[in-house]
């Protein structure tokens, strides 16, 4: 707020370390862990919303996509729908108002831009 810097404000939410279990989609998809996904999407925006550097919300980081990403989505567009979602790991899915892969190629951007 006080530098003038735009935040991508960003959920605590990394999974990928399940990749190593051959399941990075378990925790994304299981309906018992709705109610942490959402808590933490709850917990940043409700702590982050009257900062006016904040000026869009990631969804996460590397935590895969399903119902519970989805559910994160719906809770933030309900309680703020002020400010657009990202989120890297769905591949352009209804959850995300921004495309933005990490990592991609060359040949990713160009097909991204056309």
């Amino acid at each position: 707020d006080a530098y003038g810097l735009w935040v991508c404000d960003e959920a605590n939410n990394e999974t990928h370390g399940l990749v190593a279990y051959k399941n990075e989609e378990y925790l994304a998809e299981h309906q018992s862990w709705t109610k942490a996904y959402v808590e933490r999407m709850m917990n940043m925006v409700l702590r982050d919303r009257n900062h006016a550097c904040v000026i869009t919300w990631s969804l996460g980081n590397e935590s895969s996509h399903g119902m519970n990403i989805e559910a994160m989505a719906d809770w933030a567009r309900a309680n703020d729908p002020t400010r657009p979602l990202q989120y890297e790991s769905c591949g352009g899915a209804a959850c995300t108002d921004i495309i933005c892969p990490m990592y991609p190629s060359v040949e990713k951007l160009i097909a991204l831009s056309s």
